[in-house]
């Protein structure tokens, strides 16, 4: 599964925008407010363009690498530290999980054996692992694990660099899994995949698997909807909850 957007709502209950992995960073007061302008800047740049039901993939991707890079200089130049990560978490009201997606965890946690979930996100993964520390009403196990971009810290906790290489919407393929990961997927025959965007649809490539994919279109429904219809295999609009087929597919039933 993706994680903005998938994991977590799109829209707040109020109608505004939730936020993104990297926009629990980039709002947090911790961050100068230079910073917070410029993100903002390059988010209303670079946004339109993932959207974009018109461009290409191919396109898309120096485009989204740009947009990566730098924001990520952006915030070595910032106090990053793991204390202010976990502080920027616990005070970010406007990243919020989707509705049904805690008893979604928790059943594929709670199936014996469990069912492994990979959340490959183009964001901040030690963003994404504390906020599901935080936000979870239980804890992780070993079968739940975040694939996606990694902080580095100095040794007095501050940010000093990012993985190599960078992981986009639009580059995601089970490549980017960690060795450490991969035993998750050894004899699978089955994946759910689930995200929000034309990108994510690549997440499962490069497994072995019969693939059931639910795309999640919160936005510009009625441009979008006949692209989703064609890729996905089953379509969720208007930001809506884990739907129901998601719970049959994790319980066997194959109807």
């Amino acid at each position: 599964a993706d994680f903005d957007r998938t994991v977590t709502r799109c829209f707040l209950p109020c109608g505004g925008r939730g936020s993104s992995a990297h926009g629990v960073i980039e709002g947090a007061s911790l961050l100068s407010e230079a910073f917070r302008q410029r993100a903002k800047e390059l988010f209303e740049k670079y946004y339109p363009v993932e959207i974009d039901e018109k461009m290409s993939i191919e396109e898309k991707i120096p485009i989204m690498n740009a947009w990566y890079s730098e924001m990520h200089n952006l915030m070595l130049g910032e106090d990053v530290t793991t204390e202010n990560i976990r502080r920027a978490v616990a005070s970010c009201e406007t990243i919020q999980l989707r509705d049904g997606m805690v008893d979604f965890l928790q059943k594929c946690q709670d199936t014996s054996p469990p069912i492994p979930v990979l959340i490959m996100s183009a964001g901040l993964g030690d963003v994404i692992e504390e906020f599901l520390r935080q936000r979870l009403p239980f804890e992780l196990k070993p079968s739940t694990m975040v694939v996606s971009n990694r902080m580095s810290f100095d040794g007095d906790g501050r940010l000093s660099g990012f993985s190599e290489p960078l992981l986009h919407m639009f580059n995601k393929t089970a490549a980017f899994m960690p060795e450490s990961s991969k035993h998750l997927v050894d004899g699978k025959r089955h994946c759910l995949l689930i995200g929000d965007g034309v990108g994510d649809l690549t997440m499962a490539d490069g497994l072995e698997v019969e693939k059931f994919k639910v795309g999640l279109l919160n936005e510009k429904v009625e441009e979008r909807l006949q692209q989703y219809q064609d890729l996905f295999d089953f379509v969720v609009t208007h930001d809506g909850p884990v739907p129901d087929i998601c719970f049959h597919a994790i319980a066997g039933d194959n109807n």
